[in-house]
């Protein structure tokens, strides 16, 4: 596989909405989202922003799509925002909640989305899923398309846990993580938002050092259960800098 081939997509939720499944553990209500001064979703852009937007600019091989999935009913002033994201020129969004009852609409407009951007002329297709509170190093893409060869789950298990609130650093080794990418083809595409986390059946990727960081805060119950389970992993901010781009 070439270095910059760009069959790696990767699915970034912002904001989707399940109406199917009543108020899940890992949202709020929709109005919910946009109260609040800075509400909800300034303050998951901020992340985005400063860690996993810089992360993804400062990739060693750039060969890769962010598709940005959001909420078709996201109100014109944040849509206009997120837009503003493709003049990146690797970003492109995609109004869609993903109900996990009809996975096949999603999956079709990510697969046209693809298409219509595409610059290469492979039949397979990477894809990754991550959230505006993870971060991914310098080297992900590339570890990312070398251990997909041959395999069609992956999951980078190695995985750091940063603090938000007060910088704390932890590491945590789960093979069962939700640093999913899969590998299928154009005509029989798997995304890797279609199954729940810890049920991957992934080949488990044991990195020698973390290529994913997962951000731990007070606004995401199911990321603060994994704080426990990690030990303590001091890093110099100079380390902590060169493993993680983060905009300052």
């Amino acid at each position: 596989m070439e270095k910059n081939q760009d069959n790696h997509i990767i699915l970034l939720r912002i904001n989707q909405y399940w109406e199917s499944l009543g108020v899940h553990t890992s949202q709020l209500e929709r109005d919910q989202m946009y109260k609040g001064n800075p509400n909800w979703l300034d303050i998951r852009l901020e992340w985005m922003e400063k860690y996993m937007l810089e992360n993804l600019k400062n990739q060693d091989d750039m060969g890769f799509w962010c598709f940005m999935l959001i909420n078709p009913q996201t109100p014109q002033n944040y849509k206009d925002k997120l837009y503003s994201y493709e003049d990146l020129g690797f970003v492109k969004i995609i109004e869609t909640n993903g109900d996990p009852n009809n996975r096949k609409h999603e999956d079709d407009l990510v697969l046209n989305t693809y298409k219509s951007v595409k610059t290469n002329n492979s039949n397979e297709i990477l894809c990754s899923r991550l959230d505006t509170d993870d971060m991914v190093g310098p080297y992900w893409n590339i570890a990312v398309k070398s251990s997909s060869k041959n395999n069609k789950r992956i999951s980078l298990e190695t995985v750091l846990l940063y603090n938000f609130l007060n910088e704390e650093k932890r590491i945590i080794k789960y093979s069962k993580g939700s640093f999913v990418t899969t590998n299928s083809t154009l005509d029989n595409f798997e995304n890797p938002r279609s199954f729940a986390h810890g049920q991957s059946n992934a080949v488990s990727i044991d990195t020698e050092y973390p290529l994913v960081c997962m951000g731990i805060h007070d606004n995401n119950i199911m990321n603060q259960h994994w704080w426990p389970a990690g030990r303590p992993y001091p890093l110099e901010e100079e380390i902590f800098n060169q493993m993680f781009k983060i905009r300052k």
